[in-house]
């Protein structure tokens, strides 16, 4: 159930899902839902993740969800099918704990190329929503995928997913004494952020944490 501190911060969700027969954003069946989105069948489901595991160089990660079979169909209809109203929906599953004192969001970015196939960053969608809810900047100016690479989700092979993300992102400068959360949807093997964080530390960042959607291993 949702805290009542987060039902404060997404309140919008209870103005656009008065009670009624709306579609459950997870098993997308039309239903009675709460203000949280979900029909009390996915609600039940819905495993959290309080303690995830983690390597350096992050500093520090917090994951929403359990990784399920109706959240990575939820997934695939926001950022594959572009229904960026999930934006909204996921945003309530992230967290910035007070103690990372935290100075700014970076969403995890997208090859300029990919971006304009698909149109939007979904990683850029949470960051901002987030960004509204606990009042902390985001910026998509200090960190960059400067080399097109295939999808991570077809690489199976943890080592193969590192070497695929090698050299692929550049921190600007400005990046320096900055504690910085990136911002995710899924956290699988990790390859992608902590590529991330190590670029953001090699600029001279000093921490950079993890906030992320749902994992399925964390």
């Amino acid at each position: 159930m949702l805290s009542s501190g987060r039902k404060e911060q997404f309140h919008f969700l209870a103005d656009a899902l008065m009670p009624g027969p709306y579609q459950c954003y997870l098993c997308d069946e039309e239903d009675m839902i709460g203000e949280d989105g979900l029909c009390d069948t996915c609600r039940a489901k819905l495993k959290y993740l309080p303690n995830p595991t983690y390597l350096q160089p992050l500093d520090g990660v917090t994951i929403g969800l359990q990784y399920s079979d109706e959240i990575s169909s939820a997934v695939m209809r926001f950022k594959k099918h572009g229904q960026t109203e999930y934006a909204g929906f996921f945003t309530q599953f992230l967290s910035v704990p007070k103690e990372w004192n935290a100075d700014i969001l970076v969403p995890v970015p997208m090859h300029p190329f990919k971006k304009w196939l698909r149109r939007f960053n979904h990683t850029e969608l949470l960051a901002s929503y987030l960004s509204n809810a606990v009042g902390i900047p985001y910026s998509t100016k200090l960190l960059y995928k400067i080399r097109f690479t295939p999808d991570q989700k077809a690489l199976k092979d943890p080592a193969v997913r590192r070497r695929n993300m090698r050299g692929s992102f550049s921190a600007d400068p400005h990046v320096k004494g900055l504690r910085i959360v990136l911002i995710d949807d899924v956290f699988t093997t990790g390859a992608t952020v902590y590529e991330c964080a190590k670029v953001l530390k090699r600029a001279g960042a000093d921490k950079v944490y993890l906030s992320a959607v749902t994992s399925p291993s964390h």
